[in-house]
């Protein structure tokens, strides 16, 4: 979208039938951290307008604004209730109380159909049901992608390419360097594999649980020990009622691995069917609830990184840097006391190139990081922000006759201002001045 928006003649390659990635395919249908704990919001542009245009619809819930950085106990308790804590609340240790934060739900339906036309009004060309295989790479030069589909193989030039692959698959093809470094526990160590349960009649359940919650705790354990998934998040979205999202989680140091791919894909399937039919058989409430939805594209959450001009590290988090080259400002929500004293973190768009190789931008949570820094700013909305920089980095190499890294940073932002984007105010005040360098 930013790219055609800037002016780029721009074909997209998409695996599936469909666009949005994790957002749509994946079911991770939650675009979190939005704003900081203190209720600012910082992640907007392209992120803000799909929220709007999803809102239009009905397709979407959030905090009414007013409501970001909250401490009503009401609300605070609405989204625990809800199973959301983690990504609607927390513990600001500047006050000692809960904050609510700007995160929004979405429909991944409505958002399929919003994506489609979006990229339709920009005049993006689609290329769906195409998998892009190979880089084309004429000595450090990425020229171009060889994809497969239906139709055969074909080879799509280009002066930009970028990687919105999430796992990269791109780079090391490519001859970029990447960083494969992964510790067990992590979020970003495992697949998600989520399924939806529909027609479930909320209200028996909560007085199920309220009135013998001895017996559901005993249930929820009987059900962790023959394998199944316990914990579900209610989903808040209008017209969505009576359905609840599961997030089952199944540890991998290479997500990127076809037999561990495969792997998960049997065994979520085995501990989706085993938790529906406990659910239905032993909690009120679910005796009419169905299989609505499963994820056909499994949640990977981690992988490799480029390394980049810059490399985002752990002491980024707590350093307050803003980067001459910066194009993004993540919310940290969730490192606790560094969060209280480190609320934001800047992003550099060196971050977003690869050193060495030219014609090459990754806009994904394959971007230039440490698995430190990778576990907390590799989300969707994260990923959102990185891609439409790129697009925009992209477009103004073409019309410069550049290579992306050589672009000018003042522009960027410029142009990134003028998209809605939120970037720092003492770059804000330099780019909206009357001179560019």
């Amino acid at each position: 979208l930013a790219a055609a928006r800037s002016g780029a003649d721009t074909v997209l390659v998409e695996r599936y039938g469909h666009l949005g990635g994790m957002a749509t395919g994946g079911l991770v249908t939650i675009i979190p951290n939005l704003s900081n704990i203190n209720g600012e919001q910082q992640i907007a542009g392209i992120c803000q307008e799909l929220v709007d245009r999803l809102d239009a619809r009905g397709a979407t819930d959030y905090p009414k604004k007013e409501d970001w950085g909250s401490t009503n106990e009401t609300l605070v308790k609405h989204y625990i209730d809800s199973n959301l804590a983690w990504f609607y609340i927390r513990e600001d240790l500047n006050i000692g109380k809960k904050r609510v934060l700007y995160t929004a739900l979405t429909d991944p339906e409505i958002l399929k159909c919003e994506l489609n036309t979006m990229m339709e009004e920009a005049g993006v060309k689609l290329y769906l049901h195409s998998w892009g295989t190979r880089p084309i790479v004429d000595g450090n030069k990425v020229k171009g992608v060889f994809i497969e589909n239906k139709s055969g193989r074909q080879a799509i030039l280009a002066k930009v390419v970028i990687d919105c692959t999430g796992d990269g698959d791109l780079l090391q093809p490519a001859g970029a360097e990447c960083d494969t470094r992964m510790i067990p526990g992590l979020r970003i160590a495992a697949f998600a594999f989520p399924f939806w349960i529909g027609n479930i009649h909320m209200q028996k359940v909560e007085e199920f649980k309220a009135s013998q919650p001895d017996k559901h705790a005993e249930l929820m354990q009987d059900l962790g020990k023959q394998g199944g998934a316990a914990f579900y998040l209610k989903d808040l979205v209008k017209h969505h009622d009576g359905v609840v999202w599961f997030h089952p989680f199944f540890p991998s140091l290479n997500q990127a691995d076809i037999n561990e791919i495969n792997r998960v894909e049997l065994e979520g399937r085995k501990k989706m069917l085993l938790s529906y039919e406990f659910y239905r058989k032993n909690v009120p409430g679910f005796e009419n609830s169905y299989i609505a939805l499963s994820s056909p594209q499994l949640g990977i959450q981690g992988g490799q990184r480029v390394v980049g001009e810059y490399v985002c590290t752990e002491k980024d988090i707590t350093s307050d840097e803003i980067f001459d080259d910066t194009i993004a400002v993540f919310p940290d929500n969730d490192n606790g006391e560094i969060s209280a004293r480190h609320p934001n973190v800047c992003i550099p768009y060196r971050s977003l190139v690869p050193k060495k190789i030219d014609g090459l931008l990754v806009a994904c949570r394959a971007f230039s990081s440490e698995y430190q820094f990778n576990e907390y700013f590799n989300l969707i909305p994260h990923c959102i922000a990185m891609g439409q920089a790129a697009g925009t980095a992209a477009a103004l190499a073409v019309q410069a006759g550049v290579q992306p890294r050589a672009i000018d940073y003042y522009v960027l932002q410029k142009q990134l201002l003028h998209q809605g984007v939120i970037l720092p105010a003492k770059i804000k005040k330099l780019r909206q001045g009357a001179g560019v360098s």
